[in-house]
């Protein structure tokens, strides 16, 4: 694992969400000096799943549906703590996708799945759609014997079905291409990604959906109402800080804030081409936020090119270095 994280460092493929430090996040005593055993748990979820059909909306990852999974895996895994308790005093921290440690090596590890070519961790009987989370212990106890299994096989689907083509040939990720990062990241999106963004506002499920392995768990009757995945575009261009918070504060991908889910709004109309909406956009071309301001320019542009950049011109004498630069490679992109 050192070896293969230091190769990422080195092909410039990490991403600013990773511990920088590798050695710090290979041994789990970093953050839990006493740990001496890890016991992993995987929750199940998006059974039944189908992509909401609205046209003009954005969309949110299947992993953003109900209550913030952080919140509910961390209970279980507090319940469980305390189940154990019942039979031997102990002490534990818990872990659910927020430490510098590799969640998906230690749950690997345990036994919950093997290693899929879109570098998620599957499990044979429950797919990908897993949720993740773990008690990092001062029990001894004897680890499991795990075995290194191919899971895909001569199976390809996801590499091919990657909007961005960020699946290797023979598996492993390139993660500042998966539309699930960019929709994250506050670094700049390069032109010849957003396209492939399609209408994300937060994460993406594509890798998934098209894995046989999940096809029993997507085909099941779905007990949920997904609607809620899909967004409303117009609201986000407008909505307040403190009424993004009422109404998606409660969900995964809200941590990420207002702002980000606004630029993939953006990013999301272009893509979309929602004529309408073009007046609305043009107004961000004021926003105090120069983020705003380059995606809004994008955006107009793929909804009227001609009349975009007579705007965009007209607004080069008003801008900062930073921003007038940006306008003018977009206004000679070929968009």
């Amino acid at each position: 694992m050192e070896d293969f994280l230091g190769g990422r460092k080195k092909k410039n493929i990490g991403c600013e969400f990773e511990e920088q430090n590798i050695n710090k996040r290979l041994n789990a005593k970093n953050l839990f000096p006493k740990c001496k055993s890890i016991i992993a748990i995987g929750v199940p979820y998006g059974e039944g799943y189908k992509i909401p059909s609205f046209s003009e909306k954005g969309l949110l990852s299947v992993s953003s549906h109900g209550e913030d999974y952080h919140k509910r895996v961390n209970l279980l895994l507090n319940k469980l703590a305390e189940e154990i308790m019942r039979k031997v005093d102990f002490e534990y921290t818990a872990c659910v996708d927020t430490t510098f440690l590799i969640d998906k090596e230690i749950c690997k590890s345990a036994g919950l799945g093997s290693y899929g070519k879109n570098s998620l961790l599957i499990n044979e009987n429950k797919g990908s759609f897993i949720y993740l989370g773990y008690l990092l212990t001062d029990i001894e106890t004897e680890g499991d014997t795990i075995s290194e299994d191919d899971i895909c096989g001569s199976c390809d689907i996801c590499v091919k079905s990657c909007p961005n083509n960020a699946i290797f040939k023979k598996g492993g990720i390139n993660p500042k291409k998966c539309v699930s990062y960019l929709t994250q990241t506050k670094s700049y999106i390069p032109l010849s990604y957003r396209e492939n963004m399609g209408r994300q506002i937060y994460g993406c499920d594509v890798c998934q959906i098209v894995c046989p392995k999940n096809k029993e768990i997507l085909n099941r009757k779905a007990r949920e109402d997904y609607s809620g995945l899909a967004v409303d575009l117009e609201e986000l261009l407008s909505i307040s800080n403190k009424d993004f918070l009422n109404k998606y504060g409660h969900t995964a991908g809200a941590w990420r804030g207002r702002n980000i889910w606004k630029r993939n709004a953006l990013i999301s109309v272009g893509n979309l081409k929602i004529d309408s909406m073009f007046n609305k956009v043009k107004a961000e071309l004021q926003s105090p936020s120069d983020m705003i301001k380059i995606y809004a320019a994008w955006s107009i542009l793929n909804l009227n090119k001609s009349l975009a950049g007579d705007i965009l011109f007209s607004y080069l004498k008003y801008e900062n270095d930073m921003v007038k630069n940006e306008y003018l490679k977009l206004m000679e992109a070929k968009l």
